[in-house]
């Protein structure tokens, strides 16, 4: 009986070594990230707009094309763009895979910006191999359902953008999404963001060096069970956002990143925004509730980083080295990638309306600049005489001070839309920008006041005040 069962006993052994010995591999460490940086754009790059997710109009594409001509770029649609599939999807899988591929393969196509998120692009997973993403690296830009493409790219080595897509550069309905294109134009052209950030409750102090990853967390949690998994040694700095799930199912959803190992392998966690996010648990905010999964593992925490599906969503570079800094005072997130850097505050931007004919009487001290501009009726463009006094003005305060606030008054003749005063709100703040690169708007209000007709008292010209902030 004994002799038996030795054999026996033998052969059930080296049965569970067999078994055993792939889960032992696959539960030991990988590579850490080590991503390349595409090259910038220049003047006439082409860049691919595709629609890899949820179905995006013609219309829209054809409008953020005109918008990545602006920016001095040669935009291409891509050929299945604009198809319906099963009333959501931007075509079939096949045919969504095509447009990323030819994106990809063309060697004068240097970046691919995705027109919408939604839900799909985790069908084209299991279609793309990685090294298809390493062969030419090319900046990619989409967030939300695109955080699936931005993870393959982190996890085939390449850098790509988590930030504004071709449906958001299409609108820019508000200044609050242009301060967002503005940042993403700046960033393709190699400007690099150095964001300083106030100081958040549920913030926990620290500072962490690591290659930064995520983005939306219902759609990154999936990824952990396929080849994109971006789990390595612990070098990683994790960002997730979230919009329209329950508290609860966020709970769940970070529990499994928690439960995949995710959270020990993290050197610092960021989180954005948590929009139309329903409070069905209890916890005073969704940064509270996550913060007591965070709060063991002795790592810093930066909450309210405007990211995710708000008007603001400043750019980040996924796959790139990042240092965040968790101070009392506030927080600083830099990137370490080749590129100009400069620092970012996002900006508080206020819109008002009513009666605003005090501008008229303002009496600039010494700290204050008052420019009278006269505008082309309602085109968002200035008179060449506004636009060299403009300028005059801005070369003499880029002398005196880094940081401004801006307050801009427009008068909307009535029934007309206010809409070309906030692109005019906005145009001044670009034309600060070029003009200032190293300047710094943190506070901008772009007053409407709406009128019957032009008059003496309010005749048909804005103003443009100009406040130097001292430390």
């Amino acid at each position: 009986m004994h002799k038996r069962a030795y054999p026996i006993r033998i052969m059930f052994m080296i049965l569970c070594l067999i078994v055993l010995t792939p889960v032992v591999k696959a539960a030991g460490p990988k590579k850490p990230l080590k991503c390349v940086a595409p090259a910038y754009l220049k003047p006439g790059d082409k860049v691919a707009l595709i629609s890899p997710s949820y179905y995006c109009s013609m219309e829209t594409a054809f409008r953020a094309a005109d918008t990545l001509r602006s920016w001095g770029y040669e935009p291409v649609i891509g050929p299945n763009v604009g198809k319906q599939y099963l009333e959501h999807y931007a075509g079939t899988v096949e045919e969504r895979l095509a447009d990323l591929r030819w994106a990809l393969k063309d060697p004068d196509i240097k970046a691919i910006l995705c027109l919408r998120g939604g839900y799909s692009t985790l069908h084209l997973v299991e279609g793309l191999p990685l090294k298809k993403l390493v062969a030419s690296p090319k900046w990619l830009i989409g967030y939300s359902d695109i955080t699936t493409l931005l993870s393959m790219e982190a996890c085939a080595g390449v850098m790509s953008i988590h930030g504004v897509m071709g449906c958001n550069i299409a609108k820019q309905d508000s200044a609050r999404v242009q301060q967002s294109c503005t940042l993403l134009r700046n960033l393709l052209k190699g400007q690099v963001p150095r964001y300083e950030l106030p100081a958040h409750k549920e913030n926990i102090l620290g500072r962490a060096t690591g290659t930064l990853v995520g983005g939306n967390l219902a759609t990154f949690a999936p990824l952990l069970c396929s080849q994109v998994n971006e789990i390595g040694q612990s070098d990683i700095i994790l960002f997730v956002e979230e919009v329209e799930e329950t508290h609860h199912n966020i709970d769940r959803l970070f529990n499994m990143l928690k439960m995949s190992g995710v959270l020990a392998h993290c050197k610092g966690i960021i989180l954005g925004d948590f929009t139309d996010c329903k409070n069905d648990v209890g916890y005073e905010s969704v940064e509270a509730m996550l913060r007591e999964y965070i709060a063991p593992y002795n790592i810093p925490l930066l909450c309210g980083f405007p990211a995710g599906h708000e008007k603001v969503n400043l750019p980040l570079v996924i796959g790139a080295p990042v240092t965040m800094d968790v101070r009392a005072d506030g927080a600083t997130l830099s990137f370490d990638i080749p590129g100009k850097q400069k620092t970012v505050q996002p900006r508080e931007i206020i819109f008002q309306y009513g009666e605003f004919t005090e501008c008229l009487n303002i009496q600039p001290s010494k700290d204050t600049f008052l420019v009278k501009l006269h505008w082309r009726f309602i085109e968002s463009e200035l008179k060449e005489s506004s636009l060299a006094e403009l300028d005059s003005v801005l070369q003499t305060v880029c002398t005196e001070s880094n940081r401004f606030e801006l307050t801009y008054w427009d008068y909307t003749i009535a029934e007309a839309s206010s809409y070309p005063g906030t692109r005019r709100g906005a145009f001044l703040y670009q034309r600060m920008e070029s003009i200032c690169p190293n300047s710094c708007v943190t506070k901008m209000t772009i007053k409407h006041e709406i009128i019957e007709r032009y008059t003496e008292k309010q005749p048909g010209y804005r103003v443009l005040m100009i406040c130097p902030v001292r430390e």
